[in-house]
Order: C-alpha cells, then structure tokens, then sequence
C-alpha cells in the first residue's frame, strides 16, 4: 500500500487567533504534497455562526479542488445551532470512506454536544460504528475519526472535555481490530498506542492558540508497503518532523501495526 493522508484540525474561522496567512501557507503545501486524502477532524468554526460557515464551506471547497476531503464537526461547529449550517453547507456528519484499491477504510464520527465543550459518540452512533466496521475485512486497516480525543493530551492542564463514554467506545474500537484513531481538540498533537491501536491527535492548523511550546501545524501520515510513519508538519514553516515510525503487515489475514519509534509529542 501507498498512500499519503493529511490530517487537519481546529481550523477555527471567527477566532481572533485565526491567521489567514496560515490558512494560505495550509493551501499551497497540500499542493504540493498533491495528498490522496484530506481528513478536517473537527472545529471549523468558532461559535457556529453563519459567516463562519460561509468561510469554512469556502474553504473546504478549495480542499476538495486539491483532492478527495472528509470533513466531522467539533464542539465549536455545533455551538448556536451551527449544527444546522453544518449540514446545509459542509455535509453529513458522519461517513465511511473505502479506498479505492481496498486497503483501508475511514469513518468518521460527531462527537459533539450542542452548546458545551464535552463530547460523546452515544448509543446509536455505537451501533451504526460497529455495524460499518463489521463490514470491513480483516485484511483492511481500519481508520475511525471524531473531533474529542480518546485517551487525555499531556501538557495540556487539567483534563477536562475527555470523550464521556471512551471507554465503552475504547472497547467497540479494539474488539473490532481498528488500527488508528484520528482526534483534535486540544490544540496539541500527540500520539499514543494501546493494543496495537494507535490514537493521533491533530494541532491547530491555522490558529496561534498555542500551549507551551506547540506550534500550528497538521499531520501527514504516509503509508508505503510494510511503513506507516507520521509528519507533524508546520504549517508556518513547511517543516516536518517525524512523530511516529511504525512497521505494518498482514499477520492471520489480519492487518497489524506494529510500534516501531515514537518521538513522544510534537513539539518542534
């Protein structure tokens, strides 16, 4: 398998901390790049206002121009009712995604809550998410993507507005030989692997709502034959450095990752 996905979150029209240069810097890199898939996990928008949509659905436009794009809402996206808009110019919120060749799958998941920052997948996206994943042979890698993160993001506080029901949803996912967990949320990328699960969180990629040390960037991950590794990209600087470096196979006509080289959090 060779394949190239660009994992963006937290784009954020309407904040004050929204930079259109990055935003411009996001658009010609991916071009460059010419990826085989664009994933948005969550937050286009700030407070689900109109105006915000209408420049978030602007710009997912000029994703899909670059290449094939799938897009969830976050927290922020359903603020005021922004769940409505978010349908009416974005898209469903939910999907599977098949490849093309029959590798792998994506399905995407919305977590959020109207009007609050916690997020929860609920008893009947459980359902649907195990029916889809039921569908998909063993020998396929198995993406699943939602805006809250799975597991808590070091150095970012106290934890707070963690998935409310992770850990029934944490036993859907390993049961049924999911292979990677797409999050945002938390402005700061991060990786973590749990029974040969890996869970990956995005950063803000075009807001300077910073923790620490972080910068704003996105993630490229890249899978070539037996590697599946991750970028963390900067999305200022076009710099990349490699997150997590993995081997992967079909182990029993199953599809295995196994953990190879973690770099810990992504910071530059």
């Amino acid at each position: 398998m060779r394949e190239r996905i660009i994992q963006i979150s937290d784009v954020h029209f309407g904040e004050k901390n929204f930079s259109h240069e990055l935003k411009n810097n996001l658009l010609g890199q991916l071009e460059n790049e010419n990826p085989d898939l664009v994933i948005v996990s969550g937050d286009l928008t700030t407070n689900g206002y109109p105006h915000e949509y209408e420049e978030a659905a602007a710009f997912i436009d000029q994703l899909r121009s670059i290449t094939k794009t799938y897009v969830i809402p976050g927290n922020h996206d359903a603020r005021n009712v922004g769940l409505l808009h978010y349908e009416s110019m974005i898209g469903n919120r939910k999907f599977v995604h098949i490849d093309n060749d029959g590798e792998y799958a994506v399905i995407g998941l919305d977590s959020s809550e109207p009007d609050i920052n916690d997020g929860q997948i609920g008893i009947d996206q459980m359902e649907w998410l195990k029916t889809q994943l039921e569908k998909i042979p063993e020998h396929m890698g198995k993406i699943v993507t939602f805006h809250h993160h799975l597991m808590p993001i070091p150095q970012t506080g106290r934890e707070r507005n963690i998935l409310l029901d992770s850990g029934d949803l944490m036993r859907l996912l390993t049961d049924n030989g999911v292979d990677l967990v797409l999050n945002g949320h938390k402005h700061v990328p991060n990786v973590w692997m749990v029974e040969k699960m890996v869970t990956l969180n995005s950063g803000t990629v075009t807001t300077r709502k910073l923790r620490g040390q972080t910068r704003p960037s996105y993630n490229q991950l890249s899978f070539e034959d037996e590697d599946f590794y991750v970028n963390l990209v900067d999305t200022e600087t076009g710099k990349k450095k490699q997150l997590v470096y993995y081997s992967v196979k079909v182990e029993n006509e199953e599809y295995v990752v196994c953990s190879t080289r973690h770099n810990s959090m992504g910071t530059f």
